[in-house]
């Protein structure tokens, strides 16, 4: 949250990206469901939740489309994301960027 807030950074999230969010918190993480649904209502203020259009096709993992979509339509100009496929595909319309370039990227 830091890094969103010190970078004055405009996040996009759709409940898509929401419910994986939660699912990671509770699956990768052991958060109890309390604990994530929690978790979730405290990062979602700092987000604009979006609904974009299921356009996008291409991606290497078709479950990623929704990402896609929410990038092109929303004109990001980064996904940060720890997601190797995604990082990997260079025909994706949108710079892709680990947390760690986050973390290192000067303000």
């Amino acid at each position: 949250m830091r890094y969103i807030i010190e970078n004055n950074l405009l996040v996009y999230a759709d409940n898509y990206l929401l419910a994986e969010i939660h699912e990671a918190l509770v699956e990768g993480f052991n958060f109890t469901v309390n604990e994530a649904d929690k978790t979730i209502q405290l990062i979602s203020p700092f987000m604009i939740i979006d609904a974009p259009r299921n356009i996008f096709r291409l991606s290497k993992d078709a479950k990623d489309n929704y990402l896609y979509d929410l990038c092109i339509q929303n004109n990001c100009r980064h996904l940060i994301t720890i997601d190797k496929e995604i990082l990997s595909d260079t025909h994706a319309p949108f710079i892709r960027k680990t947390d760690a370039w986050l973390k290192k990227r000067k303000k």
